[in-house]
């Protein structure tokens, strides 16, 4: 007996991978320290030439980013200048066998996976403490993002975030459950074709075994790509497709981080319309402006004397006033004597290309 023991150690120890040291992980650092910063104050990484994962702090927020996940409490960050990206691994191919290390300078940080996460509610674990960082292998290999609770985002996740501008995750409205190495329908959210207790026996033809592999394949998934489900119900195969949607975030209260569009039209109450270049868009039939003779396509110079830059100081000075004398811009063609002898235009200027310049008087 004691003879078999020392044969299984000694196989264990002959496959058993030796542990790289402190030095080993200092010289990974070295090596990719470029991709790892401080961004206006929180901790950044490189994902590629231009984006950058930075992890939000309480009490600290970005003012200026692509989105921000609630899920992986990341900001994904656009910038202006070029990044290092460091080479991304597969943490997935990892075994518990293999060393994996938070790059760091000064103190070792080094152990393995302890855990992948079943669903997008957990953390990958590792089995050593941690620091905010990167994970990676002694040589070169990025495995996701440490945190500072020996947890860490793993690559499969961050290249699904520096995927879409918006916060997005797949979704099909069922929960699965595992139970006696099966996996089957545990609770139905927003789906009418599955029922609970259905034993899922595949997914695009593919067994599934894993519940975390079927829970990222769905939280993967594109919008509106459709997955095919064999699954077993009393005892009965059935194919079941089903279209992935967006995963409901409503309950986040997300800040909208989409630029606000500048106005380009200014509508008055006195049934005059202007847009970004001054010129009036519409007239409203019998409004005060009607009836002063404005007319689609006049240019507004100046109100009362006062050279008008855009239509917010249009806007300001009819607000703040009842008489206004307004300078115009109008085509010949438009004016209604341009079939007559030029003497008959009276005070009516031109500016020698074909277009007048007059006044026009508009009361409140």
């Amino acid at each position: 007996m004691r003879f078999l023991f020392c044969i299984i150690a000694f196989l264990m120890i002959g496959q058993a991978i030796e542990r790289p040291t402190f030095e080993d992980f200092v010289a990974g650092y070295e090596r990719n320290k470029a991709s790892m910063f401080n961004y206006e104050g929180l901790p950044a990484f490189v994902l590629s030439e231009n984006l950058l994962a930075v992890l939000k702090l309480p009490n600290a927020k970005l003012n200026k980013y692509v989105k921000y996940d609630p899920f992986l409490n990341l900001y994904l960050v656009r910038t202006d200048f070029s990044l290092i990206p460091t080479p991304m691994g597969d943490e997935e191919k990892l075994t518990r066998n293999d060393w994996v290390g938070v790059w760091d300078p000064n103190k070792p940080y080094i152990g393995h996976i302890k855990y992948l996460a079943q669903n997008i509610n957990e953390r990958d674990q590792l089995d050593f403490n941690t620091k905010i960082g990167l994970l990676g292998t002694a040589c070169c290999e990025m495995m996701g993002i440490a945190l500072d609770d020996n947890s860490f985002i793993g690559n499969r996740y961050l290249k699904h975030f520096m995927k879409y501008n918006d916060v997005y995750w797949g979704d099909i409205g069922v929960d699965f459950a595992l139970r006696e190495n099966k996996i089957y329908v545990n609770k139905i959210r927003k789906n009418g074709q599955f029922l609970i207790n259905d034993e899922v026996i595949s997914v695009d033809g593919t067994p599934v075994k894993s519940l975390r592999k079927l829970n990222e394949k769905i939280l993967f998934a594109d919008p509106g790509s459709t997955l095919y489900f064999q699954v077993l119900r009393d005892n009965v195969d059935l194919n079941i497709s089903t279209e992935v949607f967006a995963k409901d975030i409503s309950m986040f209260n997300l800040p909208n981080t989409k630029p606000k569009v500048k106005p380009t039209n200014f509508r008055s109450n006195l049934g005059l319309s202007v847009n970004s270049s001054l010129i009036v868009t519409k007239v409203d039939p019998k409004s005060k402006a009607d009836l002063a003779g404005f007319m689609v396509g006049d240019k507004i110079l100046r109100v009362n004397n006062a050279i008008v830059k855009d239509f917010k100081n249009l806007q300001t000075i009819l607000a703040g006033g009842n008489d206004f004398n307004i300078l115009i811009q109008r085509k010949s063609s438009k004016l209604p004597l341009h079939n007559f002898n030029d003497n008959l235009l009276g005070n009516i200027n031109t500016n020698g290309d074909g277009n007048f310049q007059f006044f026009i008087r508009l009361k409140k």
